[in-house]
């Protein structure tokens, strides 16, 4: 079941799926559409997103609603992405992100 909570989310998952990904901020507000500012905006949870703009982004990413919603099933989607050697260079691991991802908040601060 969901709660609003998982409303304030969304941003920093997309932001960890699209860092697992490889793709730059940039690259990914020019392919759905919105400015980079905007789509940073998104990402830490400033402005609110529509759901137009989440089905644009999961379909860019490939993934379900569902795994932009949920950190849990966004993180069992990059594990599962990481596995196959095909995609395993496309991708940084599970670990790689987190650690990304701690250091952008260190950076922060």
């Amino acid at each position: 079941m969901y709660d609003e909570k998982c409303l304030t989310r969304i941003g920093g998952n997309i932001r960890f799926l699209r860092a697992a990904c490889q793709i730059s901020q940039q690259e990914m507000a020019e392919r759905i559409g919105v400015s980079q500012t905007h789509l940073s905006n998104l990402e830490h949870n400033h402005v609110q997103i529509s759901l137009k703009l989440l089905l644009r982004i999961a379909n860019l990413l490939g993934c379900s609603l569902e795994t932009l919603l949920d950190a849990r099933k966004a993180s069992d989607w990059v594990s599962s992405r990481c596995e196959s050697d095909e995609t395993r260079q496309e991708f940084y691991s599970p670990e790689e992100v987190q650690q990304l991802l701690k250091l952008l908040r260190l950076s922060k601060q």
